[in-house]
């Protein structure tokens, strides 16, 4: 039997790094990925990606819109569960919130949402933005461009020896800032987060950026019980 698990994301970064993610992790595991993407409310199919022979089938739900990923779990949640589906994950950022405001945000995640053992719902807040698991993955700024350094980084304002990314008030816009120390940049379309997504290794992720990055640990956590 086909195991099923959904993932609800904000946006397209999301969207795309828990793809490849998640098929880095699933190994020689065939996985199916069913996106969908919302548009005035509504999730509606996007497309299927297979890979292998599927054991695993993953729904992954763009909200476009960072509000937008507890409401629509929760509205879907009863039909996810007749559907036989095993696991609920969501994932948003809190910027533009700050550090100030992540311990209200945590203990609203769940508020209102159904408590069901037979279809449990894990919510994720990537602090403060999914690019903070990006820029401590250090590794990958050479695959950007060969000419970015260390001390470029840090000139950017990320030592990445001193402090940590989740500490960063915006760090999507540090992570904009070091790619354009080089002439390159990075914003929300879709050719430029595949090319970010395409130079993380994602080895270094699992194995020592989780570390750094607690909130991308605990990510990862739900992951593998979805998968496993």
């Amino acid at each position: 039997m086909t195991k099923k698990f959904a993932v609800f994301v904000e946006g397209l970064t999301e969207q795309e790094f828990t793809i490849r993610l998640l098929t880095e992790l699933a190994g020689r595991h065939g996985i199916t990925f069913e996106v969908h993407r919302q548009h005035k409310g509504q999730l509606s199919f996007s497309e299927l990606r297979s890979h292998e022979a599927p054991v695993v089938h993953v729904l992954v739900a763009n909200c476009c819109n960072d509000g937008q990923v507890k409401s629509q779990i929760k509205d879907r949640h009863q039909s996810l569960k007749l559907a036989g589906y095993s696991l609920v994950i969501g994932l948003r950022d809190i910027y533009p919130f700050g550090h100030d405001d992540i311990a209200k945000l945590q203990a609203g995640l769940l508020v209102g949402l159904p408590c069901d053992d037979d279809l449990p719902i894990h919510i994720h807040l990537a602090v403060l933005e999914i690019e903070a698991w990006f820029l401590e993955e250090v590794k990958h700024f050479v695959r950007i461009d060969e000419n970015i350094s260390m001390d470029d980084v840090i000139a950017c304002g990320f030592d990445h020896a001193k402090i940590r990314a989740s500490e960063l008030s915006h760090p999507a816009e540090t992570l904009s800032k070091i790619y354009q120390s080089v002439g390159k940049g990075y914003s929300k379309n879709k050719r430029q987060v595949q090319r970010t997504i395409e130079a993380l290794d994602y080895e270094e992720l699992y194995v020592n950026t989780c570390q750094k990055a607690p909130s991308l640990k605990s990510f990862i956590n739900s992951l593998e019980a979805g998968l496993f």
